[in-house]
């Protein structure tokens, strides 16, 4: 048995200003994953700009692509899977599982440890206060993606649906200012008490004890303290929690962002593929180690 690493290659988004050099947020990762991966940019200007795929590294029959970079709209991704193919490689992450873990309507509907989630694509009034019917109290708003959770009065949060004018507002506020950029259509959330931990140093909105796990698999790579770098210290049922989050999950490379209810409970908020999540400060060396043992595969 001779035991061999597939090619894996990490593809970076490029500096908006300059091709040749990774974007600053992932300069740090580019340079470290370059000690165990092959490594490449993709050009963020024309990614961006014009939907089109240019890199430095020129992809062969071998090599296993992972994509290390912002979020992509799910025809972004599917063009540079596209691109991959036709190019000879594959990419680590086929459209499926990133729309999987990138779109939340896919992903709750397999896993009953969430907040209670509803949703509609049609943004009329009429539509959005039907779904505010199926809730009580207090609700947070995004789309299938992103929220605005730092707007937290103006774009998220909804103290009360029954104020329905505000709720209104609160919501239009969203829609508008997502714009473009809104995908799928409005979630809305209950939104429940967690444990507080404190106020964001920018916007000021609240903070809580949240963590992001990285997986492979059904298996937990890394367990990163969302909001600082202190020791952590979780318990067997949280273990446990973190252990069988996974189970129905249909992919390969994704986090799972849990957070502590205000009865010591963790309970699932968010879900990603695991190439557009950020590593919350967590050491890049530490990481890439991990990928590494983790990527590996025995062939006879």
């Amino acid at each position: 048995m001779i035991t061999v690493k597939l090619n894996y290659v990490f593809l970076f988004l490029s500096d908006p200003l300059d091709s040749r050099i990774p974007d600053v947020e992932y300069e740090k990762e580019y340079k470290v994953a370059s000690k165990y991966f092959s490594v490449g940019l993709i050009n963020q200007e024309r990614l961006f700009e014009d939907n089109i795929i240019t890199t430095t590294y020129k992809i062969s029959n071998d090599d296993i692509i992972v994509y290390r970079g912002w979020m992509l709209k799910p025809q972004l991704y599917d063009r540079l899977v596209t691109y991959v193919e036709k190019n000879g490689g594959q990419m680590f992450t086929n459209l499926s599982e990133y729309e999987y873990t990138h779109l939340i309507p896919n992903w709750v509907k397999d896993n009953s440890n969430h907040v209670k989630t509803k949703w509609t694509i049609d943004l009329s009034d009429k539509s959005i206060i039907k779904l505010l019917e199926e809730f009580n109290g207090a609700v947070t708003i995004k789309d299938f993606v992103k929220s605005r959770k730092y707007e937290w009065d103006e774009a998220f949060y909804i103290p009360d649906i029954s104020d329905t004018k505000n709720a209104l507002r609160v919501i239009h506020n969203f829609i508008n200012r997502q714009g473009s950029e809104l995908i799928g259509g409005l979630v809305i959330r209950d939104f429940i008490e967690l444990k507080n931990i404190g106020r964001h140093p920018k916007s000021h909105t609240p903070i809580f004890e949240e963590y992001r796990v990285f997986y492979i698999g059904n298996k937990p790579l890394v367990v990163i303290n969302y909001w600082n770098d202190r020791k952590i210290n979780l318990s067997t049922e949280d273990k446990k929690v973190i252990m069988n989050a996974p189970k129905e999950v249909k992919a390969k490379f994704y986090t799972i962002d849990f957070a502590r209810k205000s009865n010591g409970k963790l309970i699932i908020m968010e879900m990603g593929d695991g190439q557009v999540s950020g590593l919350q400060g967590f050491d890049e060396q530490k990481f890439y180690d991990l990928l590494w043992e983790n990527l590996s595969e025995s062939r006879a």
